[in-house]
Parts: C-alpha cells; sequence; structure tokens
C-alpha cells in the first residue's frame, strides 16, 4: 500500500485504545505524582523524550520524576523538534536513525502505547511518513501508535489518511493562525479526517470545544498537575 507521497505504508490490524480509559492526563515536562489517579478512569500519556533534528540528531530524555498508580494504563510520548535548515531531511537513513531512537521509548517498562508530537510543516510530510513507516516496523504489532495533529490536518487538508498510525489527536489549543472559533466552551471544529475523529486533545487553560462522550480526551496542564486542576478536569468532562 501507498501514499499520496509514493512512501510505503503499513495496514492497520484493527489495533485500538479500548482498554485505555476515556480520560488520558498529558505529563510534560514537569515533577509529577499521579499515583492519586484512578486507573480504572485515567491513563498517563508521559513525555519521554525530545529529539532535536538538524544536520545531526539530539536526544533530550525526561529529567523529571513521574510516578503513576499501579494498574496505570501508560503512553510513552516523543516530541520531534526540526531546526529550519531543510537540507537536514537529506540526511543519509534520516528517519531510520530516529526510529530507532524512538523505539526505545516504545521499550519501556509498563508502555502500552506510543505517541509521536511533530508539528510537521508541508516540506517535511514526505519524511513525516516515511519515519512513521519505519516506527511502526520497530514496534510491536500490537501496540497503538498515536500522533498528536494540527486542527487543520483533521478538517480540510488530507495528507494524513493513509498514515500507519492507529489515532490522530486533533490538538484544540495554542491553535495559531488556525484560530479557534470562540471563547466560550463547547465550540466546534470542522472534523473530516476519520483517524481524529475519535479522540480530542485540549488545555485546563484554554476554553474546551464540545466533546462526544465516546471520544477520548488527552488534557494538557501547562504546570505541574495538582489536586485542584485535576479536580477541574472531572467537573469539565461532567459537562
Amino acid at each position: 500500500m501507498a501514499s499520496s507521497s509514493g512512501q510505503p505504508t503499513a495496514l492497520r490490524v484493527g489495533r485500538t485504545f479500548q482498554e485505555f480509559p476515556r480520560l488520558t492526563i498529558w505529563a510534560w515536562e514537569s515533577p509529577e505524582d499521579l499515583r492519586a489517579l484512578d486507573p480504572q478512569r485515567y491513563a498517563v500519556a508521559y513525555l519521554d523524550q525530545t529529539i532535536l533534528v538538524s544536520r545531526e540528531i539530539s536526544v533530550m530524555p525526561r529529567r523529571q520524576r513521574l510516578l503513576v498508580a499501579p494498574g496505570s494504563k501508560v503512553m510513552a510520548v516523543v516530541r520531534i523538534e526540526m531546526t529550519g535548515d531543510r537540507s537536514a531531511l537529506d540526511t543519509p537513513n534520516l528517519s531510520s536513525s530516529i526510529a530507532a531512537v524512538i523505539e526505545r521509548s516504545a521499550q519501556r517498562s509498563g508502555v502500552s502505547a506510543l505517541q509521536i508530537d511533530f508539528d510537521a510543516t508541508k516540506s517535511q510530510r514526505s519524511f513525516y511518513i516515511a519515519l512513521l513507516g519505519e516506527i511502526r516496523h520497530r514496534i510491536p504489532n500490537a501496540m497503538p501508535l498515536s500522533i498528536t495533529a494540527l486542527a487543520s490536518w483533521c478538517s480540510g487538508d488530507d495528507w494524513i489518511s493513509s498514515l500507519p498510525v492507529d489515532e490522530a489527536v486533533p490538538m484544540f489549543f495554542r491553535m495559531g493562525q488556525e484560530g479557534r472559533p470562540s471563547n466560550s466552551p463547547g465550540w466546534s471544529y470542522p472534523i473530516r479526517e476519520p483517524l481524529c475523529e475519535s479522540s480530542a486533545g485540549v488545555s485546563t487553560d484554554e476554553p474546551w470545544p464540545a466533546l462526544r462522550s465516546d471520544q477520548r480526551v488527552y488534557v494538557f496542564q501547562p504546570r505541574a498537575w495538582n489536586p485542584i486542576a485535576l479536580g477541574n478536569v472531572d467537573l469539565m468532562v461532567a459537562r
């Protein structure tokens, strides 16, 4: 099977997040103690490493403590940041080299799924398609593979439709030029890409869009999580 860019893609084989709770807490680069979370209600997606790509690959592993309750579903997140040097994409075996680094995150003890966070520009899309194909080949076949997605990728830009991933999480915060349609909670945004329909990414410090009861919700907190912020998540989801 090939994508519109000519890059081979893997067939999806029914991997799902059915065993994951509806709510997932994003734990970014802050010390986090999330042992109070009910593992039946919350999963944890934590930043495991950040990969900086230029002519060379630099890796920044997580430096902060992360504590989760026994039995929690845990997703390792890998953030990719690329310099403005377009020539970096011409580095031989670049996608294979980065995939080998990312594979380590999937191999962490207790990790059940993998998520890639990369705001790929149009000129970086062919590279990203190849990278995701490499990652899918390297990680266990039964392990769900997720990506974060700019909201525009999910509304009218169909380039992600053939990616070898199991979900694309539209980021409904820090939307930049895409612009949030409203400053009031419950706003809507047109989603046309099936990969983006099952989940949504929101933040505690911005109004949430309308959410369906069957959507999985990823929640970002700009600072370390605390009981008040977690309690607010419960309130927002209950609305």
